[in-house]
């Protein structure tokens, strides 16, 4: 559901809310760790600057998820001072300019406990369902904080001891973290910013949390719960793997960029039907805009 249609169920006070940012059809938003990494700080930038608890993330490359909780209001305004962060990513590293919408993101309230915890274990679940790793070998979610006895042993370098510009210089922005905050390699540590207490105070029991993450019918519970088909299957190197391999054994040619615009089409409706993947991949990948895409799969 998007911002303009959306109901606040909880009328004003704290709530839980999930963010979903739309799926970049024809780019990448996230390319290099650096770029994920500036992500990941810039929510925890974020948590510094409105009263919002960040319960659960992953980054994925063409988008996001969030889950937060807080006054809705507040929660949009943390939201949407993300993509304000994520354009200027965007326009100073590859000078794209244009996308990532105040509107560009679906939006749903979590109003019970079972929903809470499905929330989480479909967002953590991303990586895994794009085939790129695990939830807990991903580096760019909050898998890693919740139940780990190991948790307050990983150590990186205090901002305590940067000075002033050395903090802007790395954070890439006036917003400050404190001083017993601590970074790898530029990344500010989850559990700093992580409300994992209040996810283990909820949820209470590690195997239930571990089992629901695991779960095999999670992606229909919560799909069919908010309406939408299943996402992405492959991951685009994966993906682009599979095109060039049709292109050189079915089409005689060394990629897709060789094709006439009707066998282009042919296959795009080769790679829905055989590995079904989703229209805003395929137009990702072979650059076909949504319209074509609408009228052609």
């Amino acid at each position: 559901m998007r911002a303009y249609q959306f109901q606040d169920p909880f009328e004003g006070t704290a709530g839980i809310y999930q963010f979903t940012m739309d799926h970049l059809e024809k780019m990448l938003l996230f390319r290099t760790p650096e770029d994920y990494d500036y992500g990941v700080n810039t929510l925890a930038l974020a948590t510094r600057k409105y009263p919002v608890k960040v319960i659960c993330y992953t980054l994925m490359n063409n988008h996001l998820h969030l889950l937060l909780m807080g006054r809705y209001q507040d929660c949009l305004s943390f939201y949407q001072w993300v993509l304000r962060r994520l354009r200027i990513l965007l326009k100073q590293r590859y000078n794209l300019t244009g996308v990532l919408s105040d509107e560009s993101f679906d939006l749903s309230a979590v109003t019970d406990e079972r929903m809470f915890l499905n929330e989480i274990a479909y967002i953590l679940r991303n990586p895994y369902k794009a085939r790129m790793a695990s939830p807990y070998a991903y580096a760019w979610n909050s898998a890693d904080v919740y139940f780990n006895p190991w948790r307050d042993y990983v150590h990186g370098v205090s901002f305590g001891t940067l000075l002033q510009k050395e903090k802007k210089a790395l954070l890439q922005s006036h917003v400050m973290v404190p001083d017993h905050w601590e970074h790898i390699n530029g990344r500010i540590l989850n559990r700093f910013f992580v409300d994992y207490a209040l996810v283990e105070k909820r949820v209470a029991d590690s195997v239930r949390f571990f089992d629901r993450i695991r779960s095999y019918d999670i992606e229909s519970v919560i799909q069919t719960a908010r309406g939408l088909p299943e996402t992405i299957t492959y991951t685009d190197g994966e993906m682009l793997e599979r095109i060039q391999i049709i292109c050189q054994k079915e089409y005689h040619v060394y990629s897709w960029q060789q094709l006439d615009n009707k066998t282009l089409l042919v296959l795009a409706r080769t790679l829905a039907r055989r590995y079904s993947t989703p229209k805003t991949q395929i137009g990702r990948l072979l650059g076909l805009s949504s319209d074509v895409l609408d009228k052609l799969l």
